[in-house]
């Protein structure tokens, strides 16, 4: 399969959505640059983009010169993409500028690295944006294989030997909507299928935050992107649990490290949530209750051995345990 696409960004002007619509089957928007710098039109583009219907993805143009800097571009990145839901790639443009032409082979490959595993880890399909000669001399690490290409290269035909999912073929593209040149791209894979089916770039949430009023509360979960500032206990009290069971959900082993970026997984409709009591069901077993709390059997016992009787292995429906 082949779709037609177009990227934009504030270079673009003001864009009649209604024009565009019908033209292409995607676009990706660029969001933003270095660290941390918003392009001025990328909500009003999103909207426009959303209004009509065209599905897009977004991207981010780095000027990361070190890890360091990589990693503020993508908690920024991060933090700014949690907004939305793109069918399409989450992208991190690498290409030579004033402030990156002298960053060698290795910090690059370490930067591109750096910032698509925390993208990564955010719950996003990441891909990497650069030219042909990036992609064939800096960027041909193979610990990037892993990810997704766009390639840009302004030819009749693609010659990038890897496997890649995008090509950007022209950046003097005329498309109704658009005044002036606009960058054209043809997607070889069906990007809005596999973003749902992996429930990446926010699906699952979203998925949740339509189905609200659901009665199979306790299999809702919502991602947490952890942000600056934040704690386990901080995120734990927001949501009415402890951190000790978000730790244990999330088999974090250290509960004082926790990184911007990173998910948490939060059950939402699940008891975890709310561990003060829980009202027996038929076919439970206080071991099976223990097991969903996180707990020690004997000591869910004690703590409700007036309610349960002398024999542990003997609870019935209705009967309240404290947690």
């Amino acid at each position: 399969m082949e779709k037609k696409g177009i990227d934009i960004s504030h270079h673009q002007g003001d864009i009649n959505f209604d024009k565009l619509k019908g033209n292409i089957d995607f676009a990706m928007v660029r969001t933003s640059y270095g660290s941390f710098y918003e392009d001025r039109k990328y909500k009003e583009n999103i909207e426009g983009l959303q209004k009509v219907g065209i599905p897009y993805g977004l991207y981010h143009f780095s000027y990361a010169t070190s890890v360091s800097t990589a990693k503020k571009e993508a908690e920024g990145f991060i933090n700014l993409i949690k907004n939305y839901n793109p069918t399409y790639p989450v992208v991190i443009d690498i290409e030579s500028s004033d402030r990156t032409s002298g960053v060698s082979k290795d910090t690059l490959v370490d930067i591109t690295k750096t910032i698509c595993s925390m993208v990564e880890d955010a719950g996003y399909y990441v891909m990497i944006y650069a030219n042909l000669d990036y992609l064939n001399n800096k960027l041909n690490a193979s610990s990037l294989d892993k990810y997704d290409k766009w390639l840009a290269q302004w030819s009749s035909k693609p010659t990038y030997s890897k496997s890649f999912g995008m090509w950007q073929y022209s950046s003097k593209g005329n498309v109704p909507g658009i005044s002036g040149n606009v960058d054209l791209n043809i997607a070889y894979k069906d990007y809005p299928s596999l973003i749902k089916e992996k429930n990446l770039n926010g699906y699952k949430e979203n998925v949740i935050k339509e189905n609200e009023s659901s009665n199979n509360d306790v299999n809702r979960v919502i991602n947490y992107v952890v942000k600056k500032g934040d704690t386990l206990s901080g995120i734990a009290s927001k949501y009415k649990t402890t951190y000790q069971n978000l730790a244990n959900y999330n088999n974090i082993s250290n509960p004082n490290k926790i990184y911007t970026g990173q998910i948490i997984k939060i059950p939402s409709g699940n008891p975890l949530i709310s561990p003060s009591t829980y009202v027996v069901k038929k076919g439970d077993t206080l071991s099976g209750i223990a097991k969903k709390y996180g707990v020690n059997w004997k000591i869910l016992y004690e703590k409700n051995k007036s309610v349960i009787g002398k024999d542990p292995n003997i609870i019935k429906p209705g009967q309240i345990l404290t947690i």
